[in-house]
């Protein structure tokens, strides 16, 4: 399991196993992407290592800098590639009705996966 509390410029992680909840919020630009992103990527890969793991991952990111969209469409290419060999995967992109940036981005991240995915404004 994975919890990572928001920060000021890091997004909260819950990657929890357990009670099934997946979630990536709040804003992402971190001084060192590489460094958060990767325990939360080897997190991901040991999940994905067994047969037939399912997950919805809820992302509500308000704004992401370059690195961290690098460092998102790795994530969205490892969910898409386990998808694609029977893995129960979806992801749900959040964002708020005036955020039209927002929207944009996760259009531009999950637009090319096989994967279902749903982009939605936020209650």
């Amino acid at each position: 399991m994975i919890d990572i509390p928001l920060g000021k410029s890091t997004p909260r992680v819950l990657l929890d196993d357990k009670n099934k909840k997946f979630i990536i919020e709040g804003q992402s630009y971190p001084e060192n992407s590489s460094a958060f992103y990767e325990p939360i990527i080897r997190w991901f890969n040991a999940y994905l290592q067994e047969d037939n793991r399912a997950l919805e991952l809820i992302v509500k990111l308000l704004y992401l800098n370059t690195s961290s969209t690098k460092a998102m469409f790795y994530i969205f290419d490892l969910l898409d590639e386990a998808y694609k060999k029977g893995h129960d995967i979806k992801i749900q992109w959040l964002y708020d009705k005036e955020n039209e940036m927002a929207r944009d981005t996760g259009e531009e991240l999950l637009e090319d996966l096989v994967l279902p995915y749903s982009i939605v404004v936020s209650e």
